[in-house]
């Protein structure tokens, strides 16, 4: 069986990056898919446009885009001005009649330009050897990565595969949110999983800020130009 080294920001940036790792088309994957939009909000946090960033079924875009177009955005006190920021949607279900679309999670933040996967530790690879490994990556506001730690005291990785994510995320690049036309620099927390068996829907889940149990899609900026609001969110889709 192929073993798998994915980050998830791969499922939301290229399907073509995602196919190559995965054997699948498309950004879908064990059931799971990822959909990035960039949005544009004015000074009160409320959208004014979204657009997908690649090509997705009209009927699922028609659907995350009702949701979204009810949801809060928090701007967390940034000066009053217009936002460009990107939308990652987490989704399951809706594939077939009458099985509910479900989001697993909706955050912003910078987006992901060019990313590439960590190479798998030959050591964990023969063994059958499983882990996640979340990054903290700062990203100045070219969108170039200026340091790469780990998030949380400890992670579910050895320590073979935890340098290899970190090398690999000094060649990611990022396209940056804008306040005012003006790019801004970020704080990212991205989950590595390394998977030498298919993934079971638990695979890979983290622990993000707050003691927030996040899946393995799950991305989030630390300090994003504007934020969803979750609570209300949960009366819009969630």
């Amino acid at each position: 069986m192929k073993p798998l080294v994915l980050a998830a920001a791969l499922l939301a940036l290229a399907p073509i990056a995602a196919a190559a790792q995965t054997g699948a088309t498309g950004t879908a994957w064990n059931g799971e898919q990822v959909h990035t939009f960039a949005i544009e909000l004015d000074p009160q946090g409320r959208m004014v446009s979204m657009r997908p960033t690649a090509p997705m079924p009209d009927a699922l875009r028609s659907a995350l885009e009702s949701r979204a177009a009810e949801w809060v955005f928090q701007t967390d006190g940034r000066p009053a001005g217009s936002i460009r920021s990107y939308l990652r949607i987490a989704v399951a279900g809706g594939t077939s009649a009458g099985e509910p679309l479900r989001i697993l999670s909706a955050t912003t933040g910078p987006a992901f330009d060019t990313l590439s996967n960590p190479v798998y530790p030959t050591s964990e690879l023969r063994r059958g050897e499983g882990g996640v490994v979340v990054l903290q990556v700062e990203v100045d506001a070219n969108g170039a990565v200026t340091a790469v730690d780990f998030h949380g005291d400890k992670q579910r990785a050895t320590r073979s595969m935890a340098n290899a994510a970190r090398d690999a995320a000094w060649q990611w690049r990022f396209t940056p949110e804008q306040v005012d036309g003006m790019p801004i620099a970020s704080t990212v927390l991205v989950p590595v999983c390394f998977m030498a068996d298919h993934p079971a829907p638990s695979s890979c889940s983290w622990q993000g800020p707050g003691a927030r149990h996040l899946s393995r899609l799950a991305i989030v900026t630390l300090d994003p130009a504007a934020r969803v609001d979750t609570q209300a969110a949960q009366l819009a889709g969630f």
